[in-house]
C-alpha cells in the first residue's frame, strides 16, 4: 500500500519535486533532501483487533501512515515563508489523500495527528498522519 500512496502523491500534488519511502526519509532526515518541497510516506503502525468469528479468524486491522513533508524558505528570519508554504503544501496533500482508497480492500483516508518534526538549515519538517483499515482473514 505505501507504493499506492506513493504513486498518488506523485500524480496528484504538482507542487511535490520528491516523494519517496522510509529508506530515503532516513537518508533525508540526516542531511536534508536534495529538493524541496519533499514528501515521505512512512508506515507507523497496524493494529489487528481480535476476531470474533468462530472457527476463521477476521480481524479488522487498524493502519496508520505517516506523511512528512519538508519545504525550504529561507526569504525571510522569522520562518513566516516557509509557514506559509508549508500550510499551502498540507492543504495540497490533504486535498489528494483525505477519502481516498488505495484499493477497494482498504476504507478511505482519514487524517489523524500532525506535528511539527524540526526546522533544520532552513528546512521545516512536518508530519501528518492518515488512517485507514482493512481485514485479515485465514484461510480455510
Amino acid at each position: 500500500m505505501i507504493a499506492q500512496v506513493i504513486a498518488q502523491l506523485r500524480t496528484g500534488v504538482g507542487a511535490l519535486k520528491h516523494v519517496d519511502g522510509a529508506a530515503q526519509f532516513m537518508t533525508a532526515a540526516q542531511s536534508n533532501p536534495h529538493v524541496t518541497p519533499a514528501a515521505f510516506v512512512i508506515p507507523m503502525t497496524e493494529d489487528p483487533s481480535r476476531s470474533e468469528v468462530a472457527g476463521l479468524v477476521i480481524q479488522r486491522v487498524a493502519i496508520t501512515l505517516g506523511v512528512i513533508l519538508v519545504v525550504r524558505n529561507v526569504s525571510d528570519k522569522s520562518g513566516d515563508a516557509a509557514r506559509q508554504d508549508m500550510e499551502t503544501l498540507r492543504e495540497a496533500v490533504k486535498g489528494n489523500l483525505l477519502g481516498w482508497q488505495p484499493s477497494t480492500q482498504y476504507d478511505p483516508f482519514e487524517r489523524g495527528r500532525s506535528t511539527l518534526l524540526a526546522f533544520k538549515d532552513g528546512h521545516m519538517w512536518w508530519q501528518d498522519i492518515y488512517l485507514t483499515s482493512t481485514f485479515d482473514r485465514s484461510v480455510v
